[in-house]
């Protein structure tokens, strides 16, 4: 039902943006969008309308496509790098090789040591 009412309202061009968990304290940023992602796909997005909803699209509605969103000089540099095509499969963007934030480079494994950190400082304790 929710895959149909998604796609029905895309389709009567309702602008949909990801990040509905943005806020929630149980929810680390970033991880549900990769789900979100997959779920519009699945809902009969293609995989460029999915993810033009958490980038350009989410830009345009936040009145800032002039400072992030797309790909441009003097824009904010955080970028995703990818060893696959997220647009043959959106799921990809759940293996970053790296992520560029706020200028920084982040590497993967510099990734999964925060990760570590993160788990061990909210995880179970014993």
């Amino acid at each position: 039902m929710r895959k149909k009412l998604v796609k029905a309202l895309h389709d009567a061009g309702a602008r949909l943006l990801l990040g509905t968990d943005y806020g929630n304290p149980f929810v680390v940023p970033g991880f549900s969008l990769q789900l979100e992602l997959v779920n519009f796909v699945d809902a009969g997005l293609s995989p460029f309308q999915a993810i033009r909803a958490g980038t350009s699209g989410a830009a345009e509605f936040m009145n800032a496509a002039s400072e992030w969103g797309t790909v441009a000089v003097g824009r904010r540099a955080d970028l995703i790098l990818l060893e696959g095509n997220p647009l043959e499969d959106v799921s990809i963007v759940s293996k970053p090789v790296g992520v560029m934030m706020r200028g920084k480079w982040h590497s993967q494994a510099e990734l999964t040591s925060e990760l570590e950190k993160l788990a061990n400082r909210f995880g179970p304790s014993e």
